[in-house]
């Protein structure tokens, strides 16, 4: 199946789901306008309504049907790549011969056994799909030499290069053995640190305990008695120094004051 064919298909599928819907969406409408009154009972006994709901009706469960198939069917997978067309005529090969070309490149390569090949075709080209079983090799270490492998002998064999070639492990038996002790010992590591952090956790609150502020009050509080006796102490001497003038000016007068009278006295 070509590109073009794909695209055709999936055109096909999307036009048969928007009619389905079309189709679907007219019959609810005159399920909704029945119910509300719109159209009454007796409008229906005319053949020519009774005629354009079954129309509908047909038309709807074909076009649903159709455009189930085309959704689900799994048409992507085909049996032949055309390898080369032109005007004359075309060259084929069928997935027979490609899946005993692939099986048999796969026998090349010891632990790796080739157990289904598939062929699927989409928009961008045709993808090689292999299922292996490999036993006591490396997954990644296989799946790139038979990439490489794969894509040399197709081009150089039928001048065709796959969009993508995807491997597929159904059956492992692994190469790497864990070390038992080195997990174990892992693993006491870990659960040894984890401890410890619990215990860090466990005894910081108790570094965090809210500390008494009141001797730092009582402690304060003279400071703070000892400053205002000191600014009230300039205030007061400040006072003193004004009401001593006065009292030197007010004793000063008695003095002129009693001093005269003393003089008529004595006259």
């Amino acid at each position: 199946m070509r590109a073009e064919e794909v695209i055709m298909r999936k055109s096909f599928e999307k036009v048969f789901v928007l009619a389905s819907v079309v189709v679907a969406v007219i019959l609810i409408m005159v399920l909704i306008v029945t119910a509300f009154g719109g159209i009454k009972t007796e409008d229906f006994d005319n053949n020519l309504v009774k005629g354009l709901l079954f129309t509908l009706g047909v038309l709807y469960i074909v076009l649903a049907i159709v455009a189930t198939v085309l959704v689900f069917i799994n048409s992507d997978v085909i049996k032949e790549v055309t390898l080369r067309s032109e005007q004359g005529g075309s060259v084929k090969v069928s997935v027979a011969v490609i899946s005993k070309y692939v099986k048999n490149a796969c026998a090349e390569v010891e632990g790796v056994k080739c157990k289904k090949v598939g062929l699927v075709s989409d928009e961008y080209g045709v993808r090689l799909k292999v299922n292996l079983k490999v036993v006591d090799k490396d997954v990644i270490e296989v799946e790139t030499y038979l990439r490489t492998l794969l894509e040399d002998l197709f081009l150089n064999e039928f001048n065709f290069k796959f969009n993508s070639i995807e491997f597929k492990i159904t059956a492992l038996v692994p190469k790497y053995k864990a070390d038992k002790e080195a997990i174990d010992a892992a693993v006491l590591k870990k659960l040894e640190e984890m401890k410890g952090e619990n215990e860090v956790s466990e005894e910081a609150p108790q570094a965090d305990e809210p500390i008494d502020e009141a001797p730092e009050a009582s402690v304060e509080a003279p400071a703070e008695a000892e400053e205002t006796s000191e600014e009230i102490a300039p205030v007061e001497e400040a006072k003193e120094a004004e009401e001593a003038p006065q009292e030197e000016v007010a004793s000063s007068a008695a003095e002129v004051e009693e001093t005269p009278l003393e003089n008529k006295e004595e006259e």
